[in-house]
């Protein structure tokens, strides 16, 4: 018995001297890969965008290939140039980097001095922002939608193919009008379900 207790005490030093060296040994973990910041600053606002980019190329595409009804019979209106077709690629392309633009991180709604400045049945650009913070991804996925279409008036343009205008601009208004129903003006989304629908 007497015996017992420095072999035990032998045993346990052993052990803890050990566990310093295999502690020794063994290398500190790595601390947690921090992300690196953004080197992206989004200066201009979703309303700078719409207004001096998104909206003025969006005319321009509307308006490439028409169907007019005159006097004279049915006109179909297509570009004709290589001028024209350049002019109608450019403004494609610049609705494609702007729906790229509206995907950028940090981008707030409006200017400070328009937070609150709306029309009758419109969110205020304040609300509207809270709206977008709370279902990013579905705005996100709005912008990706635009840049599909406009992807569609850019190939349109390239290939010199007016028929293919129209499905593109189908796409393009319905992407716009989505996003506009579900943050700019909700409630209309709410009255179009309600409408009366149209007799036989």
């Amino acid at each position: 018995m007497t015996r017992t207790a420095p072999v035990l005490v032998v045993v346990t030093v052993a052990a803890l001297l050990g566990s310093v060296v295999i502690a020794q040994q063994t290398p500190p973990a790595k601390p947690a890969a921090r992300s690196a910041p953004s080197p992206y600053t989004a200066v201009a606002t979703v309303m700078d965008l719409m207004a001096s980019m998104i909206d003025p190329a969006s005319k321009v595409v509307f308006r490439a290939v028409t169907t007019v009804e005159t006097a004279a019979g049915v006109q179909e209106k297509a570009p004709e140039t290589d001028e024209d077709w350049m002019d109608v690629r450019s403004n494609a392309l610049l609705m494609v980097e702007g729906a790229n633009l509206l995907l950028m991180p940090g981008r707030h709604i409006a200017p400070p001095q328009f937070a609150n400045v709306h029309n009758d049945g419109e969110l205020a650009p304040s609300e509207i922002e809270v709206r977008v913070a709370k279902d990013r991804a579905a705005f996100n996925k709005f912008a990706v939608a635009l840049r599909q279409a406009a992807m569609g008036a850019l190939k349109a343009a390239e290939a010199r193919k007016p028929a293919d205008f129209g499905p593109a601009s189908e796409a393009i208004d319905t992407a716009c009008e989505s996003c506009h129903l579900r943050f700019w003006y909700p409630e209309q989304e709410e009255l179009l379900k309600n409408a009366p629908k149209p007799g036989p």
